[in-house]
């Protein structure tokens, strides 16, 4: 048989197949903390507008005498405080004793600042902003940036051997889309790995690539080059990477949907226990076992000679 003809109809004896495999489960055992953060803080971060509208906290009181710095001095203490950071707005409120609001990053509320109007430096960050702060740097700035840019290539091709691995063969396509609640724990974890990662594949790795794109300006510089500077891009991706481009149905659909990935992580970290941990555990025990047994004999003769010396 050849190689096409096994991949239509078994494609679990070809050995790419099977190294694919073993790639999709330990990478996804190692990516699977990332996965969780950045797809819970997305489901989060999807409503940040919402949110910063519904809980608006009480305005910060910042007690000085004398006037407050006007809108343009904040902006101009904001830049010295945040260097390399984009500024999309700030707010100075009409109360002279209310903090000042600065907001970076490529949305109005991606992450938000208190600011001291009198002193001129931040002194809070705005938790309605956090979610986008965990999940655009996992809270740990510029690097954390560049590590989720990377999280989001790797995801990325995540996916891509995940579809790859998912194919069962012509006979049993159909069984893999379904999920049978009656089955076995084992086959029903299985079931749900398999079918909601066939059903989120093209979003997961559409927030794969865009949310790569969106963390690497070279990304932008390159597109700008083969499309023009008058292509907004940017805007467009991120827009669809965060929902936000058909109201408030379209984002609870994208909460709901970036709780998929998670799951994954879940039914594969237990297939991965029942394949691979489990099966090495009980092998440990095992041999422990066994080289406490062997070892009892040994140990019985060397008390009877001591005893027998003791004695004597």
């Amino acid at each position: 048989m050849r190689n096409w003809e096994k991949w239509v109809h078994r494609p679990r004896s070809l050995w790419l197949r099977k190294a694919l495999f073993q790639v999709h489960l330990w990478s996804g055992i190692g990516l699977g903390l990332y996965v969780i953060v950045v797809c819970l803080s997305g489901s989060a971060a999807v409503f940040n507008s919402e949110l910063y509208t519904a809980f608006l906290p009480k305005p910060m009181l910042v007690p000085h005498p004398g006037p407050p710095m006007s809108r343009a001095d904040v902006r101009a203490a904001a830049q010295r405080a945040y260097s390399g950071r984009s500024i999309t707005r700030v707010s100075v409120s009409v109360d002279p004793r209310e903090a000042a609001t600065v907001s970076f990053g490529t949305s109005v509320f991606d992450d938000q600042r208190f600011f001291d109007p009198y002193a001129g430096r931040p002194f809070g960050l705005r938790m309605v902003s956090f979610f986008s702060v965990l999940h655009m740097r996992l809270l740990l700035g510029y690097n954390g940036r560049l590590l989720n840019g990377a999280g989001g290539l790797l995801s990325a091709a995540l996916c891509l051997t995940g579809l790859v691995i998912w194919w069962p063969g012509m006979q049993r396509w159909r069984r893999s889309l379904t999920i049978h609640f009656d089955a076995n724990p084992k086959r029903l974890n299985w079931d749900l790995h398999n079918a909601v990662g066939f059903w989120t594949f093209a979003i997961v790795l559409m927030w794969a690539i865009t949310g790569a794109y969106l963390v690497f300006p070279a990304f932008d510089k390159a597109l700008a080059v083969i499309a023009g500077d008058h292509l907004n891009i940017h805007s467009t991706l991120h827009s669809l990477h965060v929902g936000n481009f058909a109201g408030l149905p379209i984002k609870v659909l994208w909460a709901v949907l970036g709780l998929a990935p998670p799951l994954l992580f879940v039914t594969g970290f237990i297939m991965w226990w029942h394949r691979a941990l489990g099966p090495w555990l009980a092998r440990k025990r095992l041999a422990q076992s066994l080289a406490k047994t062997a070892a009892l004999p040994a140990l019985t003769t060397a008390r009877t000679v001591h005893n027998g010396r003791r004695n004597a």
